[in-house]
């Protein structure tokens, strides 16, 4: 019974030493800007919403990250033109690699749930970077610049995006507390 005790006891103090030295899980709220790119400019201009993020380290360096969020991208309007916005929740997961301390390198993939009932549920698939600050009051500004391809086919809007993928420059400001 004593050598079960001081076995568990040396594993415990061993796995207390290797979280210490990993980074801290974060969580994020923050807000989002997509510029659309390519075909998917002919539609809309410009989207904005916000999203909720979870950082769970693995290692030093790396850790898996959790997303989710609403994103509302504005239909272009004019006398001929009448695109309805285009809503979705995406719900994404990845890994964020930490190059050097504070800056890091993302994938994630995920789904995109639609608001609008016209809209079908889309693949989403997202390489970034980023970098976090230390802020004065001991929480983080997270500040991440992404590309982001929404994949799938919506058929009422076929004839303006030929495109199966929307393509859009993402743009996340965002505070982050240390867990």
């Amino acid at each position: 019974m004593f050598k079960f005790r001081l076995l568990l006891f040396a594993i415990l103090s061993f796995y207390a030493t290797i979280l210490k030295a990993q980074n801290t899980t974060n969580l994020s709220i923050g807000a989002e800007i997509g510029l659309p790119s390519g075909n998917f400019s002919g539609i809309s201009a410009i989207g904005t919403g916000g999203s909720i993020k979870f950082d769970l380290p693995i290692s030093n360096q790396l850790a898996i990250s959790l997303n989710g969020g609403f994103m509302n991208f504005f239909g272009r309007r004019n006398q001929v033109l009448m695109v309805k916005d285009l809503t979705y929740i995406p719900l994404k997961a990845g890994l964020k690699y930490y190059l050097s301390e504070g800056f890091y390198a993302e994938a994630q993939l995920g789904a995109g749930i639609p608001i609008n009932e016209t809209q079908k549920t889309l693949a989403i698939w997202s390489p970034g970077i980023g970098n976090i600050f230390k802020l004065r009051n001991k929480g983080l500004l997270d500040v991440g610049l992404r590309y982001e391809g929404w994949t799938g086919k919506n058929d009422n809007i076929q004839l303006l995006n030929s495109s199966n993928t929307k393509g859009f420059a993402g743009l996340r400001i965002a505070y982050a507390l240390e867990l």
